[in-house]
């Protein structure tokens, strides 16, 4: 882009018309300065004006240059596109990289640049920010430093009005010092040359207007008015009354005058002239006529007004800004103080209007609050502001609870501007984030995070002064059956409750931890021991064994919990976690809602359950699971009524395995369900070489209870082996009955048989069993057992009676000798199963039990023989 020369020769004209150029600093300028670099927050402010091919520095805030070429310069590039411009990063700019300002000590990456122009097109100068880092101008920025260019404008309109006064006043006196001999009147005219010239002769009233007066008015030059009244008609009406007053007081006292006046042109513009006039006096003394100039000071009035207009919008920043400013010059006293600032620093308006001292506001501040640290940087920042060119920023809490973010920045001739930031809201949301970060949403408690932070902390303070350290790992017992029965806001709500009962059980110097899920933990606090553990443990087990009434349904949860001390069991979180963990699974094994201290032993028991679990992760894939089955005799008819699907596992290298030994472990790593459905499926494949009427029962772990689409998954599995809804029976211990699940009725409609297994073996609910749709009961081993005893006959004739009473068939569980059969058969018991009569075995084995009917091992009871075989 290159200047075009008419432009440039009419920037140049105007610059020397302004005088401007090479002139010492100027405060107006100045502070415009120090403004946009407080404002703005920015080392470096500058207004630049241009010739023809230089840059010249007339004020600036935090940097100094000489003058500049003009195409090493930003400013120039503003000046020939005549708009603002915004260089982010001029290090990455081709166009100004190597400019002295970016290379050089200013180290310049940022620069925004308005231009500065009396008329459009014709651009003398910049407004300039610098910055030494890169970065953005918003949009509200962008309106500011565009009303900081219009004050600037302002002010060159302001001073072209004035050296053209002064320009003309000048001339005026040169004239009169040229002209000094020559006619009076010629004198007076050569004087007012160039501003209008009038003469009013007092005895003919005749009126004489200069050439550049007829063109002020309108007229064309040699055409002027001839008369008072009609000289006074291109006054404004609301004008003349005080002109027609000021002149004749002026002619009776034979002094001058002056006025300033709007004057309506013959087009109808209306303008604002100053008068000034004298008495022409005769011979003896009188005043023969009046003679005087005019001068147009429409544009100075405009310049001035646009100067108002830019105050006050400055002032109505300042006032309305969120932040609180104040300005204190170089001899400390206080120039600038805003609103905002009175308000946050509770300042005295009267003090504050006064212009009052830095040490004034001081000590006003000290009577309330400690502003020591924050007034002694900024008196440094005042002292020395020329050599102290860095701000200073810090925050302070007031005695309300108001936190301040203050910013002390120095000006380079002295003097510091101070901006106060309420950032109360800032800082609590910067700690609710902090707390939501480090604590758990439901229930308040510390979190992973924390507690991991907390017992690192601990160990490292461990490792290096000794001491003791202990962790209990809590996990909640029967969580999981209430968050499905009852819903996942009443497990939130028995969540919180855990929560509130953990914290009032333990010390206040114990920190409590949700970990996730229904898993929390305790950092006891102090120098524990096995004692001091166990009797907060016990507490804890008291403490959330009682029930807990979730909206008028009570809910009732254990808890399981691992101890684990350093530095005897681990000296880092991980392992002592793992150890406390392997401490809770052992408690859990062993009874639940109890504790247990962690020993070497368990690790190995850890150990070797984490083998049979992956173990059992691979089984069903490897085809190593299979089923027997056991027969359920029907007492009364002496023979096979069905037989019980019994899984079995043929591990590689322990060769066969019951249920006990690995179906807990299904249900905690989540294979219950699909081995539930693997053993559904193949009893009802067997089934179909059974013979007819006789049932396939197969039992329903808690897991599989809890899934929504069991009912479709027997469904599937009946209509897969073409088999009918009564040849299945599911048993389904009273641990997994979910009163309220609904799915219980889903398969009952299905018309599959459901049988109350375990009867007896937990609290049981009789208004469950009245209510649910269970066709059999089965008693629980512990009740089958007690059926060979005499103090036990009447308890067991109650149990079978009630069944029946209810009109449930009772079956019995693990009779495992003649005289427990007895005893079930003489309390009322419809069937019965268990090694004396048969073990499991499979299916191919079957045949000889299904077929044989009395005369075999056993004898006849009444009601008929019951076979039995042994293995």
């Amino acid at each position: 882009m290159h200047p075009r020369p008419d432009r440039e020769a009419e920037r140049l004209s105007a610059l020397h018309a302004l005088g401007i150029l090479d002139t010492p600093p100027e405060a107006q300028f100045d502070a415009v300065c120090r403004l946009a670099r407080a404002l703005f927050r920015v080392p470096y402010a500058w207004i630049s004006l241009v010739d023809a091919d230089r840059l010249w520095c007339k004020a600036s805030a935090g940097i100094v240059f000489g003058p500049t070429a003009r195409d090493a310069a930003f400013c120039d590039r503003v000046i020939l596109g005549d708009t603002p411009l915004v260089v982010e990063d001029a290090g990455r700019d081709p166009r100004f990289r190597d400019s002295a300002l970016v290379t050089g000590t200013a180290g310049v990456r940022f620069y925004a640049g308005v231009p500065l122009a009396l008329q459009p097109g014709l651009a003398l100068g910049t407004l300039c920010l610098g910055d030494t880092v890169p970065r953005r101008l918003s949009e509200d920025e962008s309106a500011q430093l565009a009303d900081l260019a219009a004050v600037v404008v302002s002010q060159l309109r302001h001073y072209e009005a004035r050296i053209a006064s002064e320009a003309e006043a000048l001339r005026r006196r040169a004239s009169e010092e040229a002209l000094a001999f020559a006619n009076r009147n010629l004198t007076l005219a050569e004087q007012m040359a160039r501003i209008g010239h009038w003469r009013v002769d007092l005895a003919s009233g005749a009126v004489a207007w200069s050439d550049e007066v007829c063109r002020m008015h309108g007229r064309a030059p040699g055409d002027p008015v001839t008369t008072i009244a009609e000289a006074l008609d291109y006054y404004h009406p609301e004008d003349r009354e005080r002109i027609v007053a000021l002149v004749a007081e002026a002619q009776e006292r034979r002094h001058g005058f002056s006025f300033k006046a709007r004057i309506v042109r013959a087009d109808g513009e209306v303008r604002t002239v100053v008068s000034r006039g004298i008495c022409e006096l005769d011979e003896a003394g009188a005043a023969a006529a009046l003679f005087g100039s005019v001068q147009d000071v429409t544009e100075v009035d405009r310049a001035e007004a646009e100067l108002r207009a830019s105050t006050t919008l400055l002032d109505a920043t300042l006032e309305h800004m969120d932040q609180g400013l104040m300005m204190v010059d170089e001899a400390g006293i206080v120039r600038v103080c805003n609103e905002r600032a009175i308000a946050l620093l509770d300042l005295p308006r009267e003090l504050m209007r006064s212009g009052p001292s830095f040490d004034a506001v001081r000590r006003h501040q000290l009577g309330q609050d400690d502003f020591s640290r924050c007034d002694t940087a900024l008196r440094e920042q005042v002292a020395h502001a020329p050599i102290l060119l860095h701000p200073h920023t810090y925050e302070r809490e007031r005695p309300n609870g108001t936190v301040l973010e203050i910013r002390t920045v120095p000006l380079p001739t002295g003097g510091a501007v101070r901006t106060y930031t309420d950032v109360t809201a800032r800082k609590a949301a910067d700690a609710q984030v902090a707390h939501m970060a480090r604590h758990d949403g439901l229930t308040g408690l510390p979190n992973r995070a924390l507690f991991r932070d907390s017992l690192d902390r601990r160990l490292a303070g461990l490792r290096r002064h000794g001491g003791t350290c202990g962790v209990l790992c809590l996990d909640l017992d029967a969580f999981k059956a209430v968050n499905d029965t009852l819903g996942h806001s009443a497990g939130d709500a028995l969540l919180r409750e855990v929560a509130g009962r953990i914290r009032d059980a333990l010390r206040q110097e114990d920190l409590p931890a949700r970990l996730g899920g229904d898993e929390f933990a305790v950092l006891l606090g102090g120098e524990p021991c096995a004692a001091s553990a166990a009797a907060t443990a016990e507490r804890l087990v008291a403490a959330l064994r009682a029930p807990v009434d979730l909206g008028g349904r009570e809910a009732t949860v254990g808890v399981s919990i691992g101890i684990a001390f350093a530095p005897e069991h681990g000296l880092d979180s991980d392992t002592l976690l793992k150890r406390a963990d392997v401490a809770l699974y052992r408690a859990k094994s062993e009874g639940r809602n109890t504790h247990r201290l962690f020993a070497a032993a368990m690790d190995r028991a850890a150990e070797e359950r984490h083998r049979l679990g992956c173990d059992l992760r691979l089984a069903l894939q490897r085809g190593e699971f299979a089923l027997h089955y056991q027969p359920v005799f029907d007492l009364a008819a002496g023979r096979v009524a069905a037989v019980e699907a019994l899984l079995r596992w043929h591990h590689p290298a322990r060769g066969l395995l019951g249920p006990a030994a690995f179906l807990a472990l299904a249900e905690e790593s989540g294979l219950a369900v699909p081995l539930g459905e693997w053993v559904l499926r193949g009893a009802l494949r067997d089934a179909r070489g059974l013979p007819p009427g006789m049932r396939v029962v197969v039992n329903v772990a808690g897991a599989q209870l809890r899934q929504p689409g069991l009912a479709a998954t027997v469904r599937a599995a009946l209509a897969a082996a073409g088999e009918a809804p009564a040849r299945l029976e599911l048993d389904i211990a009273e641990s997994a009955v979910a009163e309220e699940s609904g799915r219980l009725a889903e398969l009952a409609a299905l018309g599959v048989g459901l049988a109350f297994d375990d009867f007896g073996a937990g609290a049981s609910s009789l208004g469950a069993l009245q209510r649910l749709p269970f066709g059999r009961i089965k008693l629980d081993r512990a009740l089958s057992a007690s059926a060979s005893l005499r103090e036990s006959a009447g308890l067991l004739r109650a149990v079978v009676g009630l069944g029946r009473a209810l009109g449930r068939e009772v079956v019995a569980k693990g009779v495992e000798t003649e005289a427990q059969l007895a005893g079930l058969r003489a309390a009322g018991c419809t069937g019965a199963q268990g090694f004396w009569l048969a073990r499991p075995v499979p299916f191919g084995e079957l045949a000889p039990m299904l077929g044989s009917r009395g005369g075999q091992q056993g004898g006849a009871m009444r009601g008929g023989p019951v076979p039995r075989w042994r293995a």
